[in-house]
């Protein structure tokens, strides 16, 4: 989740005609496409005609809260209740949704006990509760430790949101209460995550990094216990150092989960502080984003194909000649706002393809003098 736009937005009624904006095809097309992956990112690789309760707890899918058939979750997040895709289409089209983005092991409530007054109309034959589920404060529409709506009319500070891969909640990144890393990172648990799941201050980034720097001068313990036939699988690989920094972490790569130790010991306390998804490889969010990704590419790739395909020669033809001449139009209408220093705006995006559109119009009639 991210307010990018919002502060483009910003920028954008910032500038006044003394600056130049110019945009030619290829960066027109360039954002569309990046638009289309983000939202393929979230649900590429969802099905959009089929409620995923059929599918169970789905590792990772993307859901929405609708607070118009439960209006009570506003106040209490326990209330409310997660639906899938097919049945935001489907089921609640025109309602007051809140987008969730992503969460983990999670089967869709749409028609079940938490909707009193609703029946799902894709699979009604669902159990009054999903007892698996969890619900936190993002079901209410809220977010952070300040507990505010996203996007936030009233905050007047542009800032980015960052999800905690443990408790799934979003958080400004000035209300983290820490520094941000100024390299690009992968992951983040937030500082109330720490506080519960200490087990983490042993895989700091920095901590794991020296720690690996003193294995390559010192013998490894499980190393000679291999060397001389005698492994135990018991063995606890934790880092013995620790931090003392009780705040939000950041890895730079997903793999620093392959680092945590999966001996009997560490295994039971996963499964009791209920964090064993962090050693499922299926579980980072960035991997069902590329899933999504993938699956959207495939489909534009095989219809495109299958449009070019069905084509003839000569409509193949009409088709280049009809992108080259947008084209060159385009060009030349985004070329006289570069000279005169004007911004390009909506309405002079409408204008353009009116423009062409009447073009077209003109061309395809037959002029009355024909016989």
């Amino acid at each position: 989740m991210s307010e990018d736009n919002n502060v483009e937005e910003n920028n954008m009624d910032n500038i006044d005609d003394s600056d130049t904006v110019t945009l030619t095809l290829n960066e027109v097309l360039e954002l569309e496409d990046e638009l289309i992956e983000n939202t393929a990112a979230v649900l590429g690789a969802a099905n959009d005609k089929t409620c995923s309760y059929v599918e169970g707890y789905l590792k990772r899918q993307a859901l929405y809260s609708c607070l118009t058939c439960i209006p009570e979750a506003k106040d209490d997040p326990e209330k409310g209740a997660g639906i899938c895709l097919a049945c935001s289409y489907h089921c609640h089209d025109g309602h007051d949704l809140v987008e969730l983005y992503t969460k983990r092991n999670f089967r869709c409530d749409c028609g079940n006990s938490k909707f009193p007054n609703l029946e799902c109309n894709l699979f009604s034959e669902k159990n009054e509760v999903n007892d698996l589920n969890s619900y936190n404060q993002n079901f209410s529409g809220f977010y952070c430790v300040c507990h505010r709506p996203y996007p936030d009319a009233e905050d007047p500070v542009p800032d980015e949101m960052i999800q905690c891969i443990i408790c799934e909640d979003w958080y400004h990144t000035r209300h983290l209460g820490t520094e941000i890393p100024s390299n690009n990172f992968a992951e983040m648990i937030c500082e109330a995550c720490v506080k519960k799941h200490q087990f983490v201050l042993h895989y700091d980034e920095l901590i794991m990094k020296s720690q690996k720097e003193d294995q390559e001068e010192e013998i490894d313990p499980l190393s000679q216990e291999e060397a001389s036939g005698e492994k135990d699988v018991n063995y606890c690989k934790k880092p013995k150092e620790k931090s003392e920094k009780l705040c939000a972490k950041f890895w730079s790569d997903i793999n620093w989960r392959k680092e945590l130790c999966t001996c009997d010991n560490c295994l039971r306390m996963y499964e009791n502080e209920d964090v064993a998804f962090l050693l499922d490889p299926e579980d980072p969010v960035h991997l069902y984003e590329e899933k999504g990704k993938a699956k959207a590419k495939e489909i534009v790739e095989n219809h495109d194909r299958n449009f070019i395909n069905s084509l003839n020669r000569v409509q193949l033809v009409d088709c280049i000649a009809g992108y080259n001449d947008l084209k060159q139009h385009l060009g030349e209408y985004l070329k006289k706002f570069a000279e005169n220093k004007k911004i390009v705006r909506e309405e002079d995006i409408r204008e353009f393809f009116e423009g062409m559109n009447a073009r077209k119009k003109q061309k395809v009639e037959v002029p009355h003098y024909c016989r």
